[in-house]
């Protein structure tokens, strides 16, 4: 279930959810970062979604001018448009070995270059595994001074697929960056295997967490990717597992859902932030 969206649909007017995200900041008087629809942006892609590589350079473009579109219609909160980037490979399998740093940069480079004539405010790669697809694009970020977001996916037990740590992966990319990523987060796991991600984590890597999006679901990625019903999960377990990663990591900036989340998720964890903050 992990494409839940098609990227052909990154030019269409994403109101009815976004506008709802956008609300449940307002309500909460938080901030709110919208992320283009461009997972699978990168023109690697492009053959297979059965488009040109200028055709899904365009759509990149016009990703983020329906975000501009968005936040200039809701100037009373606070909004940053991030410019998403997918892994190469499957999201779900090691790719590490599969593709290269290099390879990673020629990829990634023409879709940052379009987030960046468009004016994004950020980037973020997320669901990644592959440590040269992470520091190719924090590379890539550096050279255009754009703040960048890294979010690993992890498996059941805590660890990124191929059996790397959490800890181990952020310090790599790290070292290998000159610690240049504004910070790093996990998305597309419960809760759960995130909080066995993060216990025993050192502290000064563990500040480096700024980002959370859980699944809804305890199901592992295998059993997500042959459901045919995107399984919406337990809300009050999500809620106390996520809780109790807020309580982990103090220096969480983002928080939000991830596969099987919608609005209902997404209030319940803003009201808990505002209610201690």
């Amino acid at each position: 279930m992990r494409d839940a969206y098609n990227f052909r649909d990154a030019t269409v007017d994403p109101r009815s959810q976004r506008s709802q995200y956008v609300n449940i900041a307002l309500a909460h008087s938080t901030g709110v970062v919208l992320e283009t629809r461009t997972w699978r942006g990168s023109p690697l892609w492009s053959s297979e979604i059965g488009l040109s590589i200028p055709q899904i350079l365009d759509l990149n473009r016009t990703a983020v001018k329906v975000l501009h579109g968005i936040r200039n219609k809701t100037p009373s909160t606070s909004i940053v448009i991030s410019g998403a980037l997918g892994p190469l490979q499957d999201a779900y399998q090691d790719s590490t070995g599969t593709v290269s740093f290099a390879q990673a940069r020629d990829y990634y480079g023409p879709q940052i270059h379009a987030f960046a004539e468009e004016g994004v405010g950020m980037l973020c790669i997320m669901t990644v595994t592959n440590l040269d697809e992470a520091t190719a694009a924090v590379s890539l970020a550096r050279e255009y001074t754009l703040p960048i977001h890294v979010s690993f996916n992890v498996e059941t037990d805590g660890r990124l697929r191929g059996g790397r740590t959490l800890e181990h992966a952020i310090r790599e990319v790290d070292r290998l960056t000159e610690s240049y990523t504004t910070y790093f987060g996990v998305n597309c796991a419960h809760p759960r295997y995130i909080i066995q991600a993060v216990r025993g984590m050192h502290t000064d890597v563990r500040s480096r967490i700024g980002s959370i999006r859980g699944n809804s679901s305890l199901k592992s990625h295998d059993e997500l990717d042959n459901s045919l019903v995107l399984d919406r999960g337990d809300l009050s377990v999500w809620f106390r597992e996520f809780n109790e990663l807020l309580n982990m990591l103090p220096d969480l900036k983002v928080v939000g859902g991830c596969c099987g989340t919608d609005e209902e998720h997404i209030d319940a964890i803003a009201s808990r932030i505002v209610s201690v903050s």
